[in-house]
């Protein structure tokens, strides 16, 4: 065994080198972090164009369908999407009783956390803050999974996130849920991944209020890795507000979501109260979601645990 393995370690490079070489048009390739992990694809590119903010490329691969892709890091994938957006609306919104709710998408560019809030009749309003609108007019254009932003309890604004929450802390404005559905922390949503930023957003939600954080999960001979930090070497949001302590209150929840690297994907709840989030208080049945998801979503692994600690 011993001198088989050093012989199959070495072929591997030569036979992607070759698998490369039959047909480089379409052979696309994730930005690779500081983890070394990367996706491959066979794929077409449908569109690329470099805005203001980052690059956007739209992918289409023969299985999994249109990709959305934000400076060389996967966003969306029209397969799986449902899972990931699902997860991150149904288990907030339906783990605790809300009269009414209102809702603050920070980034949501793809729309489908945005679809998956309007489901509920109790959400009176959703203020969604994108800063690039060409990541919502492409994504309507080439995935299609997005809601509906005509629908009259949809605020749109295409500003910077941090400028909005800064002016929504004057006008003593709050939220029941803030979700952060940001990309990687290398584009223009480096500057929401620090200090400053978690603490004017912990002014802005309301007394039972909460913020939701997601990130995919690696786990490595030395422990857990975060996406999030490996792409830049810096630090990501569940480990700021551990360190930090802006909110006294972490849950953690988790799913599968294949195409996603490492393919684990924990969501993080901060709020002010002992929220429990556990037990879902309306029968909903979506396409990934249903309470026996919910419910099961909390059983952590013990190598996840230390999260809430």
């Amino acid at each position: 065994m011993g001198g088989i393995r050093p012989m199959v370690l070495q072929r591997r490079p030569l036979i992607l080198s070759k698998i490369l070489a039959a047909d480089p048009k379409n052979w696309w390739k994730e930005r690779v972090g500081e983890f070394g992990v990367s996706l491959l694809l066979n794929a077409k590119t449908l569109h690329r164009e470099t805005t203001k903010y980052q690059d956007i490329e739209i992918l289409e691969h023969e299985q999994f369908g249109r990709i959305l892709v934000l400076d060389g890091y996967v966003q969306a994938c029209q397969a799986d999407e449902f899972i990931y957006h699902e997860m991150a609306v149904h288990v907030p919104l339906l783990g605790c009783n809300h009269e009414k709710a209102s809702v603050l998408i920070v980034g949501g560019g793809d729309g489908g956390i945005l679809r998956e809030v309007l489901v509920h009749d109790f959400v009176e309003s959703v203020t969604m803050v994108e800063i690039d609108r060409r990541v919502i007019e492409l994504s309507n254009k080439f995935l299609n999974i997005q809601g509906d932003y005509h629908d009259p309890r949809v605020s749109l604004r295409i500003e910077d996130a941090a400028t909005f929450v800064d002016a929504a802390i004057i006008d003593r404005k709050t939220f029941d849920l803030i979700i952060l559905d940001l990309t990687e922390p290398v584009g223009p949503s480096a500057n929401l991944f620090t200090e400053q930023f978690i603490s004017s957003l912990t002014r802005v939600i309301s007394e039972k209020g909460m913020i939701l954080d997601s990130d995919s999960i690696f786990i490595s001979k030395e422990g857990s890795h975060f996406l999030q930090e490996e792409s830049t070497g810096g630090e990501n949001l569940i480990n700021v507000m551990r360190r930090k302590k802006f909110l006294p209150k972490i849950d953690m929840y988790r799913t599968n979501i294949p195409f996603f690297p490492g393919a684990d994907f924990g969501f993080f709840i901060y709020s002010q109260n002992n929220i429990c989030l556990r037990e879902p208080v309306l029968n909903f049945t979506g396409k990934h979601y249903d309470p026996e998801i919910h419910r099961a979503a909390f059983v952590l692994p013990r190598w996840q645990r230390y999260l809430l600690k």
